[in-house]
């Protein structure tokens, strides 16, 4: 159980509050962004998908680094975070074959496959089987007992959870799925798509800082 010294404490610190702020700013200005940055910006390998990857492959070099403290239940939560940041980094690279030289070229920018991989057919089988050995892990350690006083310290990340929901939203809009459409079209369409996905990688990142810092929060009170 915390102290009551955990109430006390501010449920956003410096950082986590700066790293929202920077999520903040490029969801605000997607959109005009979008409106007037050449097509190339948001190609594959562009600026801002290589950007997206930075933030993807950060978010789990932090939670390795996290995981090197406190009890079993916390080891096992960060590592659990770190393999969902790999495999949405991996995704973004299309599992390496961005890496490769591109298979097409159109408007919409240089074109890659999986399909090029040599290991292509063991992706999704190790993909499951990584994920669901994670999940037994993560419950032996206990760490959904996390939960309850994440939640009363006000550690869960709802409203970066939230916000990144929004941003695929958009995301999802521009590339007009699911019945949704921003208007926009070509360049403007895949620069708006591409920059609400790299602001929902922020606030992903955002929703982990809050968790880890009040996890030094939950710990100091104990």
């Amino acid at each position: 159980m915390p102290s009551a010294n955990v109430k006390l404490q501010p449920r956003l610190n410096k950082t986590t509050l700066i790293s929202l702020a920077i999520g903040l700013l490029i969801l605000v200005v997607s959109y005009p962004l979008a409106l007037i940055l050449p097509s190339w910006v948001s190609w594959e390998n562009g600026p801002v998908e290589n950007a997206q990857a930075a933030v993807l492959f950060f978010g789990m070099l932090q939670a390795l680094i996290f995981q090197k403290y406190g009890s079993p239940d916390w080891k096992w939560l960060w590592r659990g975070a770190a393999l969902i940041w790999f495999i949405c980094a991996m995704r973004e690279l299309s599992w390496g074959a961005t890496l490769l030289d591109p298979i097409g070229m159109s408007e919409e920018g240089p074109f890659f496959s999986s399909r090029q991989l040599w290991y292509k057919p063991a992706i999704m089988p190790a993909l499951i089987t990584s994920i669901l050995l994670m999940v037994v892990l993560m419950l032996k350690n206990g760490s959904q007992t996390l939960l309850n006083p994440l939640q009363r310290s006000g550690g869960l990340p709802w409203i970066e959870f939230l916000l990144a929901t929004l941003c695929m939203m958009i995301s999802t809009a521009a590339e007009e799925h699911l019945g949704l459409t921003t208007g926009l079209t070509g360049a403007a369409a895949q620069n708006l798509e591409e920059l609400s996905e790299l602001a929902a990688y922020i606030f992903l990142l955002t929703g982990q800082l809050r968790i880890r810092y009040h996890q030094s929060v939950l710990m100091s009170g104990n």
